[in-house]
């Protein structure tokens, strides 16, 4: 049985590339491969039943966001960061969303906030399913449309390098589903001060939501 256990491609228009970088991204995030460990292409080729070609390609393309690293006389490793380094990201994250959440709230269309408004709709049904993984993702999506109505897609694409490197840290957990509901009350609050262009409340929160994913991780990386 193969090590990874992701699954074989099946072979359609796009590019096989892209599909091999998305799954091997996926893997990364769901920790099926795990900081540290050592991946080959030969392995990789094997699971997919793909080429070398896409798979070298994506793996470098992988390197690039700092998910995997290439060690010279070692190969390609599953990106490990030190606790220095995480500090250093989270910091930089810090200071990059306050600035993408200063623009979205000078620039944000009735549009993404449509989007935002059903983004919340889908995480308050999750909430009352109590389906603590799925409220996690809409709210990635939720931050992520937030940083887009920036109106900075270079500034978007630094933040996702950054998450990148801590996104296998960050998955939110709650004791309660009374802090489900808190949590999904944060996001309702979120979206009530950009609309009204509320930059004080909108910034509290956001430091919050950063902090509180910067207590998961310092849990995580002591353990």
């Amino acid at each position: 049985m193969s090590r990874l256990q992701i699954g074989k491609i099946k072979k359609d228009r796009e590019c096989l590339r892209s599909i091999v970088f998305k799954k091997l991204q996926q893997a990364i995030y769901t920790e099926k491969i795990k900081s540290g460990e050592k991946i080959t292409e030969r392995e990789i080729v094997k699971e997919f039943g793909v080429s070398r070609t896409p798979v070298r390609e994506a793996l470098c393309m992988l390197t690039t966001t700092g998910l995997i690293k290439f060690i010279p006389d070692k190969g390609f490793v599953i990106g490990k960061l030190t606790a220095k380094e995480i500090k250093n990201v989270m910091e930089t994250r810090m200071a990059m969303e306050m600035f993408a959440l200063r623009l979205a709230i000078q620039r944000i269309k009735p549009k993404e906030i449509k989007n935002l408004n059903l983004l919340l709709s889908k995480m308050k049904r999750a909430v009352k399913d109590k389906d603590t993984a799925k409220v996690f993702h809409i709210s990635n999506s939720f931050h992520n449309q937030i940083i887009l109505a920036s109106g900075n897609q270079e500034l978007f694409n630094f933040i996702q390098l950054l998450n990148n490197k801590i996104y296998h840290f960050r998955n939110v957990s709650f004791s309660t589903s009374n802090e489900l509901e808190e949590y999904f009350t944060e996001h309702e609050k979120m979206l009530n001060a950009l609309i009204n262009k509320d930059e004080e409340t909108a910034h509290k929160l956001a430091k919050k939501s950063i902090q509180r994913v910067n207590s998961i991780i310092n849990r995580k990386i002591q353990k």
